[in-house]
């Protein structure tokens, strides 16, 4: 499915695309425009630093429509990671819409993060995402920490 799928990328907070990368996370999310995670504001703010960035799938017939989305940016860890980096590109958003998930578009993804950074991080709740925190541990992630309301910090360090 996902070869079927054009990749993009967003570096600029005045991309056009960018809205509609928001709305899809929005309705995965159920997400509006009153939270930090629903404002195309903070979402423009975020994309400021040189460091951040988005990469998303479409259809080839729909470049405007986005089925999957990954947005980083850069992260301080204090204390440091257990490979001990300080800096590490962080996953702050991801989603896939639900008809396209288990069709490997977050794998595609990821390999297209593969040489983005040494360290990547990302934050989930196993209880609230119970799939998203098991794609991670299958996948190598390995755990940092546990937040006191139930978020975790996991890292993934750079192969070769």
């Amino acid at each position: 499915m996902t070869t079927e799928l054009e990749l993009h990328r967003i570096h600029s907070p005045e991309d056009q695309s960018l809205p509609n990368i928001l709305a899809l996370s929005n309705f995965i999310f159920s997400a509006d425009a009153t939270t930090k995670h629903g404002s195309l504001i903070y979402w423009q703010s975020h994309l400021t630093h040189p460091s951040s960035f988005i990469v998303y799938l479409t259809p080839p017939s729909s470049p405007d429509k986005p089925v999957a989305f990954v947005f980083l940016i850069p992260r301080t860890n204090s204390p440091p990671l257990k490979n001990g980096a300080s800096d590490s590109l962080h996953i702050w958003l991801a989603g896939v819409l639900p008809d396209c998930r288990k069709g490997g578009c977050l794998t595609r993804l990821m390999q297209e993060l593969g040489g983005a950074a040494d360290t990547l991080t990302v934050c989930t709740y196993p209880t609230r995402f119970p799939n998203m925190w098991q794609w991670l541990v299958s996948r190598g992630w390995v755990q940092e920490c546990e937040f006191d309301d139930g978020k975790i910090l996991l890292s993934r360090s750079r192969v070769g």
